[in-house]
């Protein structure tokens, strides 16, 4: 089953949704941050959540949604385009050992940011505090919260015994109420997320040209009012790491003065590698000191 990506809404419900199917996108990332299969999973489904919401931005624009928590796991980070591209990362990558413990993983509370940027400038920002446990969950709150759209999301992954491809399938997801919503229908339609029904569906693959729709109406149900669906197909979810040797400029004029001084001391190159994608690049001491005497943008 390719990734794809699609978005439109419910005629007649004024519900927006936009559905994903990202596996080749997240199995990507997880390789490349040798991750542990607690670890890919929320990882997997994090990166889900941040394209199915990038998904219903204007052209040219991308999301960033970055989770941090106090508990064992510390920051989940996305980025994601409207395009399709996708990068992300999570910090520690092995978490398996703290078990399946809420609060050993998550702590008490959280926050996530939301920014939103066109060509590297930030068009609107939000932080939330968030406690629900689930990065899908606690992103769809943010916008219930932040932007006070009401948001449903659900996303499922589900893995290999292949470490060359270690994500069988991860697909989601999200509903968004339009101005005119009934909202006690939109929460009847957002609770369908939970039932088994609708989970066993997501949990699995199809090649049937029908299988999105049999999802959409598995989770609109008997609703009155239906009419149809409108869809739109949005370019497909790919891994795409924006790094650059160029880009590595910014990371060495953070180097603090005193540190800078001991690395021309050395007369060796620096490696610095780029927390998305692993690539590792090696900076002469000539490139340091040109990065270090640029002005910034």
């Amino acid at each position: 089953m390719n990734d794809l990506l699609y978005k439109g809404h419910f005629k007649g419900l004024d519900i927006a949704f936009t559905y994903t199917v990202c596996t080749a996108a997240v199995n990507e990332s997880v390789i490349r941050h040798d991750c542990d299969p607690a670890a890919a999973h929320i990882l997997g489904r994090a990166t889900a959540g941040a394209l199915l919401a990038a998904a219903l931005l204007p052209e040219g624009r991308r999301l960033n949604v970055s989770w941090k928590y106090r508990g064992g796991l510390k920051a989940v980070v996305v980025d994601a385009g409207q395009d399709g591209s996708v990068r992300s990362l999570i910090s520690p990558q092995h978490l398996s050992e703290l078990g399946d413990a809420h609060e050993a993983l998550y702590g008490e509370m959280g926050e996530l940011q939301v920014v939103t940027t066109e060509n590297g400038q930030v068009m609107n920002s939000g932080t939330t505090p968030i406690s629900l446990h689930d990065v899908v969950n606690d992103l769809a709150y943010h916008y219930c919260i932040s932007d006070q759209v009401e948001t449903g999301m659900s996303a499922m992954i589900g893995f290999n015994p292949d470490p060359e491809r270690p994500v069988h399938l991860c697909q989601g997801w999200m509903i968004q109420a339009l101005p005119n919503t009934d909202l006690e229908r939109f929460d009847r339609i957002r609770q369908r997320m939970d039932l088994d029904g609708f989970r066993e569906l997501l949990g699995h693959e199809s090649e049937s040209e029908g299988y999105f729709e049999q999802i959409a109406k598995t989770l609109i149900g008997d609703e009155s009012g239906f009419e149809g669906i409108h869809m739109e197909t949005c370019p497909a979810p790919r891994f795409q790491c924006t790094c650059s040797r160029e880009k590595m400029g910014a990371v060495l004029r953070s180097i603090p003065i005193p540190d800078r001084m001991t690395i021309v001391k050395r007369k060796e190159p620096l490696g610095i590698s780029c927390q998305f994608c692993k690539e590792r690049y090696e900076m002469t001491i000539e490139d340091c000191i040109a990065a270090w005497n640029q002005k910034p943008e």
